[in-house]
C-alpha cells in the first residue's frame, strides 16, 4: 500500500483510496501564469487522468457502502419525510439483501424470509421447556469439525484454549468465536470429554481442520414465567442449563441489518453451512397511519423514525380507558381506538359498553383516555393463554406450546397471535395476558394492573446544564410500583436515620431567636409567656440533651404573628399545631425517637425559619410544627403566563437529622394527578438541588450555601414553568424545532387540563393548615380562572403566548373537549363555596 494512501474497511475487505498532493493544491496561487499552467497540465495530464478514474472508481465503491437503508422493525414509529402532520406505525416490511460470502461470491436480492441465523438459538431468544417460557442469556456452541486427515468430531465449546483458531477471524463478531470455514487446531485432545467422533477415532495425530458447521449446544435461560400460573398444582421451575434439544424456540420476526452474519439452507452441501454476510439492503414497508389509513411497499427513504412520543398519542386498534377522576376509578369505559386526528387530538373510540348489544363509537379528547393497563399489546409481545381449568398432560411438554404465543397484530378489538405450535389465531384481549420480558423467575407475569394515570416514556436522563435536569421518566408513564419502590427506598434512609420529637426545653431555645426573626419585618410578636434561654457558648457539634422537666401552661411559646398588610390575610409564614396528616409524620414511629439534639441542626433550623420569615415571595405560604421542628410544609401558587397560572401546589418537607449535610426530602401532595414531568403521582419529586437526580456544581445540594427557600423557588421557578416539556433532560436540544414546540404545546394543553383537576381536587380535600388559604386564594381568583378557560376555548394558546406552531393554530379540538366538560364542575365547585364568580357563573363559556 502506498504511503498517504487512506483505507476504508468493509467487511472484511478494504478500501484504498490515493491520497491527492493536497499540499500542492493549497500552494496554487492564482497569480501563476496560464503558461505555467499549461505545462503543468502536459507533465501531469496522464496520471491526473488515472487519478481521477481510480477515484472514480473508488468513490462509487463508497457511495455504495454509504447507501444503507435506515431498519425499521415491527411496532416502530414513523412519519413521511415530507409530512409531519401524522405519525405512522410499522406493521410489516419485506426485506431483499445482497449477500456476500467468504470467497467473494456475491448472491443479490434474496428474500430474508430465507435466511437463518448461524446458530438455531442466539443470545436473547426466547425460549419453551414444558410451561415454563424463558430468555436465553449464555450460549455453548456445538463445533463440528472436519480434520484434514478426513475424521471428523463434534466439540461442545466449553474452554476455547482446546479449539484455537487459526485463521484470520473474517467475521469479526464476539457472538460467533467459530463460524463454518474456519480454520482450527485441536490442542488437549485427550483432556476432553465433550466430544463426538462421527468418523475415525481419537488420536494425537488430528491437530487441523476446518469448521463444517456451528449449532447450539447448551443454554442458560432465565425463566420468565409459567403458562400455569394460577392453577392447582403449577409445575416447578426448570434448571437453568438446558440442552438445546429440551427447548422450543418462539420467534416470529428476524429483523435482519446490514453487517449480520448468516446462513442461506438452501445452497449448503456436503455437510458444509455456508455463511453469508449482508452487503446491501431494500426495504418495502407497511405504515398504519393514526387516520386510519394504510401505506404498502414504502421505500423506507420517504420516512423518518420518531423518536419522542406524547402520552397522548394514540393508533387504530389500541385497547384504550377513559381516564375518570381521582374518586371514581371503578366506573371507567374501555373500548377501542378506530380513527385518531393527530392535529385536533381527537380520538374516534368504539366503547365496549356491558349489557348492549351493540358498542358505540363517539369522538373524544386524546387528554380523556389512556393506554388500557390490562390490554396494552403490541406486535412482538410475549403472550400465555389464559386457561379456563383445562388439563393439560403432564407427562407431555408439548402440550402446553398451544398456550404460548406472541402477537403478530391487533385489529378491531381482536388480537392475533402466533402460538409455538406454529398456528396462528385470533383471540379476545381478555383471553391472554402479556409475559414481561425484562423480569426474571421472582416475578412470574401477572395480570398487569399497572398504573391507570400516564407513566413517563424515558429511562435515560442526562444532566441539564441550566439546572432543569429533572427525571421523569418515558414515558411520560412511570408505574405506581417503581414510585413507590423509590419512596420506600427514600423512607428507608429516612427510618434508619435519628428522627425525634422537639423538646420543650428546644422551643424556649427558640423563643429569643423567633424575636430576632419576626422583629426584624415590622411583625408584632407576642407571646403567652417566653422562657429566657440563654445562648450557648458549645461548639455546633455539640448536642442539646433533653432533660426531664415540668412545664406550665404558661411556658409554652406560641408566636402570635401580626402584620399591617396581612392582618386579614393568611399568613405566608406560621407556626402550627397538629402534624398528623403530614407525609413524613409516622418517620418517628419506624426507628427510635432520640433524646439528643444537635445544637448545630437547631441552629441550622432556625436560620432556615429566619430566611423564609423575611424573604418568601407573595406566592409561596410555609408552615412549621411547634412538635416537630423537622417538618414544614408549603404552597405554591403557580406563577402567571404558565399552564400552572393560578393554581395551588402543597409540599410537605422532612429535615433529616443529618441536615444540612443530606438535603430535606419533599413529597408532593398529588391527589393522584401528574400535572409535571418531574411532580410524580406517588409523590416524588425529582429535582437536582434534592440530589433526586444528578447535577453538577451549584445544581446540586450544598450543605453551606444551599436553603429551603431556595428548594421552593426552584419547584415554582424550574419545575412548575412556562414550558415544562422541556424540563426533560435533552429536551432541551429541541427548543425552536417545530417537533419539540409542537410536543410543548401538546404537553401544555395537558398540563392545564391537569391544574384544573388540581383544583378540583384542592377545593374538595383542602390540606390541612391552609384550608383558610384555599377559600381565600380561590374566592378572589375563581373569576379570573373562569375567564383563562373561556380564552382557552376561544383559542388563545396555553401560557398566554399568541404563537402558531406549525400547522396549528390556537388550541386543539380534543383540549376544549376536555375543557368544555371541566368548566361546569369548576362552577359547580366554586358556587358551592359560596364563591363570587361574577359574570362568569351566570354566561355560558
Amino acid at each position: 500500500m502506498n504511503e498517504g494512501s487512506h483505507v476504508m474497511f468493509l467487511g472484511y475487505k478494504r478500501i484504498e483510496v490515493m491520497d491527492v498532493f493536497l499540499s500542492d493544491f493549497d500552494s496554487y496561487s492564482e497569480s501563476s501564469s496560464s503558461d505555467d499552467q499549461e505545462d503543468d497540465e502536459f507533465m501531469y495530464s496522464g496520471q491526473a487522468s488515472c487519478i481521477l478514474s481510480n477515484l472514480q472508481e473508488t468513490i462509487g465503491k463508497i457511495d455504495d457502502f454509504l447507501l444503507f437503508e435506515r431498519r425499521y422493525v415491527h411496532g416502530d414509529i414513523v412519519c413521511l419525510m415530507k409530512d409531519h402532520s401524522q405519525m405512522g406505525k410499522v406493521t410489516n416490511f419485506e426485506m431483499l439483501v445482497d449477500l456476500e460470502n467468504l470467497n467473494e461470491k456475491k448472491l443479490k436480492d434474496i428474500n430474508s424470509k430465507e435466511l437463518q441465523r448461524i446458530r438455531s438459538i442466539s443470545m436473547g431468544d426466547f425460549v419453551i421447556s414444558g410451561p415454563w417460557v424463558g430468555k436465553a442469556d449464555q450460549i455453548t456452541d456445538s463445533v463440528t469439525v472436519l480434520f484434514d486427515d478426513g475424521s471428523k468430531c463434534e466439540f461442545t465449546i466449553t474452554d476455547t484454549e482446546n479449539l484455537i483458531p487459526i485463521s484470520p477471524d473474517l467475521v469479526d463478531d464476539s457472538q460467533y468465536p467459530y463460524y463454518p470455514g474456519q480454520r482450527v487446531k485441536l490442542v488437549n485432545s485427550t483432556r476432553s470429554n465433550s466430544t463426538q467422533w462421527f468418523c475415525g477415532s481419537r488420536t494425537e495425530t488430528h491437530n487441523e481442520g476446518t469448521v463444517c458447521n456451528v449449532d447450539t449446544g447448551s443454554v442458560h435461560v432465565t425463566w420468565l414465567g409459567c403458562a400455569l400460573f394460577g392453577s392447582e398444582g403449577g409445575a416447578p421451575v426448570p434448571p437453568s442449563l438446558q440442552s438445546k434439544t429440551d427447548l422450543t424456540l418462539i420467534s416470529c420476526f428476524l429483523n435482519w441489518q446490514l453487517g449480520d452474519w448468516c446462513v442461506l439452507p438452501k445452497i449448503s452441501h456436503s455437510g458444509f453451512q455456508e455463511i453469508f454476510v449482508i452487503a446491501k439492503t431494500k426495504c418495502r414497508i407497511d405504515v398504519l397511519w393514526q387516520d386510519g389509513s394504510e401505506s404498502f411497499g414504502l421505500d423506507s427513504s420517504c420516512l423518518n423514525p420518531v423518536n419522542t412520543l406524547d402520552a397522548h398519542d394514540f393508533w387504530p386498534h389500541q385497547f384504550v380507558l377513559e381516564k375518570g377522576t381521582s374518586d371514581d376509578q371503578e366506573n371507567r369505559k374501555s373500548g377501542v381506538v378506530k380513527v385518531v386526528d393527530a392535529k385536533e387530538k381527537t380520538v374516534r373510540v368504539e366503547w365496549e359498553l356491558e349489557n348492549e348489544e351493540k358498542n358505540v363509537e363517539e369522538i373524544v379528547s386524546a387528554y380523556e383516555l389512556i393506554d388500557h393497563p390490562d390490554y396494552s399489546f403490541s406486535q412482538g409481545d410475549l403472550v400465555f393463554r389464559i386457561h379456563k381449568g383445562q388439563k393439560f398432560e403432564k407427562d407431555s411438554y408439548n402440550s402446553y406450546l398451544d398456550h404460548i404465543g406472541i402477537v403478530i397484530g391487533l385489529k378491531n378489538g381482536i388480537v392475533e397471535v402466533k402460538w409455538a405450535t406454529g398456528f396462528t389465531s385470533k383471540v379476545a384481549p381478555h383471553e391472554i395476558f402479556r409475559v414481561e420480558k425484562s423480569e426474571g423467575v421472582s416475578a412470574t407475569p401477572l395480570l398487569n394492573n399497572g398504573n391507570m394515570e400516564e407513566k413517563s416514556d424515558h429511562d435515560t436522563r442526562s444532566t441539564d446544564p441550566t439546572e432543569k435536569d429533572l427525571l421523569d421518566s418515558d414515558d411520560d408513564d412511570v408505574d405506581d410500583d417503581d414510585d413507590d419502590d423509590d419512596e420506600k427506598d427514600c423512607l428507608k434512609m429516612l427510618y434508619d436515620s435519628t428522627t425525634f420529637s422537639v423538646p420543650r426545653a428546644a422551643i424556649g431555645f427558640l423563643s429569643n431567636v423567633a424575636t430576632r426573626f419576626f422583629g426584624s419585618q415590622n411583625y408584632t410578636t407576642s407571646y403567652v409567656r417566653s422562657d429566657h434561654v440563654s445562648d450557648f457558648n458549645e461548639e455546633d457539634d455539640q448536642t442539646f440533651v433533653e432533660t426531664k422537666f415540668e412545664e406550665s401552661e404558661d411556658s409554652k411559646v406560641v408566636p402570635v404573628l401580626s402584620n399591617s398588610e396581612n392582618l386579614k390575610g393568611f399568613r405566608q409564614f406560621d407556626m402550627v399545631n397538629d402534624c398528623s396528616s403530614h407525609h413524613f409524620v409516622d418517620s418517628a414511629e419506624k426507628s427510635s425517637i432520640s433524646t439528643q439534639v444537635k445544637k448545630s441542626w437547631l441552629k441550622k433550623v432556625n436560620q432556615e425559619w429566619n430566611i423564609l420569615t423575611n424573604d418568601l415571595p407573595e406566592t409561596i405560604y410555609v408552615r412549621v410544627f411547634e412538635e416537630r421542628m423537622d417538618l414544614i410544609q408549603a404552597a405554591i401558587v403557580g406563577a402567571s403566563g404558565t399552564p400552572y397560572e393560578n393554581g395551588l401546589f402543597f409540599f410537605d418537607i422532612f429535615l433529616p437529622p443529618e441536615y444540612p449535610h443530606e438535603p430535606p426530602m419533599v413529597h408532593y401532595n398529588s391527589g393522584g394527578l401528574r400535572v409535571n414531568p418531574n411532580l410524580y403521582e406517588s409523590g416524588r419529586v425529582c429535582l437536582s438541588l434534592l440530589n433526586t437526580w444528578t447535577g453538577t456544581g451549584s445544581e446540586t445540594w450544598n450543605p453551606n450555601e444551599s436553603t429551603i427557600l431556595q428548594v421552593l423557588l426552584s419547584l415554582q421557578a424550574l419545575v412548575l414553568n412556562k414550558k415544562p416539556y422541556f424540563n426533560e433532560a435533552g429536551y432541551d436540544q429541541q427548543v425552536g424545532s417545530p417537533e419539540g414546540e409542537k410536543n410543548s404545546c401538546s404537553y401544555n394543553e395537558n398540563a392545564i387540563l391537569m391544574s384544573y383537576k388540581s383544583m378540583l381536587y384542592i377545593l374538595r380535600n383542602p390540606p390541612k393548615h391552609f384550608e383558610a388559604l384555599v377559600e381565600e386564594h380561590f374566592s378572589k381568583r375563581c373569576g379570573q380562572i373562569l375567564m383563562g378557560c373561556k380564552a382557552y376555548l376561544e383559542g388563545v394558546p396555553v401560557g398566554g403566548e399568541n404563537v402558531e406552531t406549525e400547522g396549528q393554530n390556537g388550541n386543539s379540538t380534543g383540549f376544549k373537549i376536555m375543557l368544555s366538560k371541566l368548566v361546569p364542575k369548576l362552577v359547580e365547585a366554586f358556587t358551592a363555596k359560596g364563591f363570587d364568580c361574577g359574570e362568569c357563573s351566570k354566561r355560558e363559556l
